[in-house]
Order: structure tokens, then sequence, then C-alpha cells
């Protein structure tokens, strides 16, 4: 499409407007997770390097400021963020680069206006499409969020850990939400982010989602160096509360994570408090172990509201190379000349990073789930 052929955002979401809302169905949906695995594949089989997965961050603005947040996004709010053309734009371009997998993402991203019509252009174009929110406007926008196929929320814990880092009301909200899209059977996953407060909350966020039916994605704090301190849980700490989550996944809770991904996280090879990833100059010490491969900066990148591209959020890199400046694809291939690491700590990356590595048991254990979450979706 070119949008430069509308005078103005306005005209843009007009036009948007009078598209056919996108209806989900569990087939749609099944499809589109098969086509990501399909092209997973070939990129695989053929060493080829593609933008399958891309976390594109819509807009700076954040109406909470969590004290760990790795994008500072709740201090944000006079940078401008992408304008609807720049947006669909962006969309456009990543359809045509082979990306099947499009994780929306803020900042919030229900702040934008625009949200619930790119959102239905972005199901229209034939991704798969999740949002990472932090449910506050969830309920009320819900009947916009319907075609998605998966809605993550931050919760991390019970009501007093949450709003300690999230603020007062945060929990409430993050409830509110996780019920509003159980209503609509759109697939859920809880976003939980690890701190010294609420390490002791894993067994009531596993039932939780239990009771709740979603599943768990515990995560440990990215970018530590620059935290306060008496947030950060120690090396020992994060190996007991990692090999917590691995024992309430084998009483059969709902964690999100596979096996080897935890496993290799318990028995990560260097301390948490100094080491959390590898680069290529460290190959002669790595070669003789047994860690998950890098594949961010290959197969999957991140796209900041403010243009920059990063293979994930532990390289929050000021001068990475910016979509604004160089184009997305110049910026995507900068990225991945400028990719260092090869192997790291960090739970979600490695839950992806071992299905891209086509773990024959992580490819299964994702099939498996991605089939229930499908049949979840309202028909």
């Amino acid at each position: 499409m070119d949008w430069n052929k509308f005078e103005s955002d306005e005209n843009i979401l007009e036009y948007l407007s009078k598209l056919p809302r996108y209806e989900n169905t569990p087939l749609k949906s099944m499809i589109n997770r098969a086509r990501f695995l399909l092209s997973l594949m070939y990129c695989r089989i053929f060493k080829v390097g593609r933008p399958l997965f891309v976390v594109l961050v819509t807009n700076n603005k954040c109406d909470f400021n969590c004290d760990y947040c790795y994008g500072d996004y709740g201090n944000r709010k006079g940078m401008p963020d992408y304008t609807t053309r720049k947006l669909l734009e962006i969309i456009d371009e990543l359809k045509e680069m082979g990306t099947r997998i499009l994780t929306l993402h803020g900042g919030e991203s229900l702040l934008r206006k625009d949200f619930g019509e790119v959102l239905n252009y972005a199901k229209s174009k034939g991704f798969y499409v999740s949002l990472n929110s932090n449910g506050t406007l969830v309920p009320k926008r819900i009947k916009e969020l319907k075609c998605l196929d998966n809605l993550c929320i931050s919760l991390d814990g019970n009501e007093e850990s949450n709003d300690k880092h999230r603020g007062k009301g945060s929990f409430k909200k993050a409830v509110a939400a996780l019920e509003a899209a159980k209503h609509e059977k759109i697939p859920i996953v809880v976003s939980a982010t690890l701190t010294r407060d609420n390490m002791n909350d894993m067994e009531f966020l596993a039932d939780l989602g239990k009771n709740m039916r979603f599943r768990i994605q515990y995560s440990i704090l990215y970018n530590f160096e620059d935290l306060n301190k008496d947030i950060v849980m120690s090396d020992r700490k994060i190996r007991q509360v990692t090999n917590k989550v691995l024992n309430l996944k084998k009483q059969g809770y709902p964690i999100y994570y596979a096996d080897n991904v935890l496993i290799s996280a318990i028995q990560w090879p260097e301390s948490y408090d100094s080491v959390r990833f590898f680069t290529k100059k460290d190959r002669d010490y790595t070669k003789h172990l047994r860690l998950v491969p890098c594949y961010h900066g290959k197969l999957k990148y991140q796209i900041d509201a403010d243009g920059r591209v990063v293979p994930c959020w532990a390289h929050n890199d000021p001068n990475a190379p910016n979509v604004n400046k160089l184009g997305l694809k110049e910026a995507l291939n900068q990225c991945k000349r400028n990719k260092d690491c090869e192997f790291c700590c960090f739970l979600a990356n490695n839950e992806h990073n071992a299905v891209m590595h086509m773990s024959p048991k992580n490819i299964i254990e994702m099939l498996f789930l991605h089939v229930i979450d499908a049949l979840k979706i309202k028909q």
C-alpha cells in the first residue's frame, strides 16, 4: 500500500476504519502459527537470515513507571511516537521481508488511539500477532483485541509485591484485563518479572494461572547493572527461583518454558552477578558448554519506538542502528552485522532461541502449546 497517497493520518484512519474486521478463528490462527514454523525450517535448512519474529514497540508513552523498566518508558512522555503512516509502512515492509510473528509492545500500546485499526490491518496482512500490555485499558478496548492470537499481561505476583514496583492499583487492573480476555476467549500469557520482592510469589501465580487458564512466563531482569540493587536477586536466588519454576512445571502448572530452557538457566556456568551473556571472544570457553545458541539479531529483532533496532532488550544500545535514519532494511542489516553475543541466560530469549534452533523437543512442546492456544480462540 502506498500510504503517501493519503494527505494525513486522519485520512489513513478513515480508510482503515472501512476495512473488514478480521474475525480470528482457531483454524486461521493455526495456519498463521504454522507459517512461522515452515519459514523457520526453510531459514534453518538453507541458512537464510530473515526477521521471522519481530517485537515492534508502537509508542514511547506508558501510563506506568515500573522501577525496573529496561526501556525507561515511564519517563519517555515527551518523545514523539510513530505516526500511523510510519507504523503501517514498517508493518508492510516487515511483511515483504518475511516476518511471520509480530509482537506489538509498549510503552503501553493501547494508549495509541489508532491501535485497533493498526491491529486489524496487521491481522489482515496474515501475521500471527500478539500484544504485550499492562492491562489497564484492556477491558475498555477488548472488542478491538478479539482478533489477537495471544495477549500477554504483565503481573509480577500478589497485590502487595506487584504494586510495589508497578504502581498502586496495577494488580487489580491486570486481573480485570485477564478476566476480560478470558471472557472473549483470547489466549493469555502472564509475564512476571522476578525481583527480590516477588520471588516468593511463584506458587501464587502458578495457582492463579491454573484457575484462570493462562500460562506464566517468568523473566530475569534485563540491564540489572543500572537498577537498584535492593530489587536485583543474587546469583543464588536466581538459581533457587528458577529451580522452583521447574518444579512447578513438573507438578503440572501452566509454565511457559520448556524444561531444557529452565535447566540451562539453573546450570548457567558463570555467576549471574557478573556474566549474563557470552560473545564471540568467549568461544574458546563456550565451545565446551551445552548452551542454547542465540538467534536474536538473525531471525528475531526488536524495533523500539524511537526507531532503534536491537537483537534483544539486554542490548539497550543508545547508538543502535535506527530505522528513522537508515530505513528498516538497512537498520536490520546493521543490527545483524553488529551482533556479537552468542549465548545468554535470559529465560524468555532462550525459549525462543531453543525453538529457532529446531530442537525437536522444543518444537514439539511449542506445537502443543500453539494448538492449545489456537483452540481457545472464540469461534
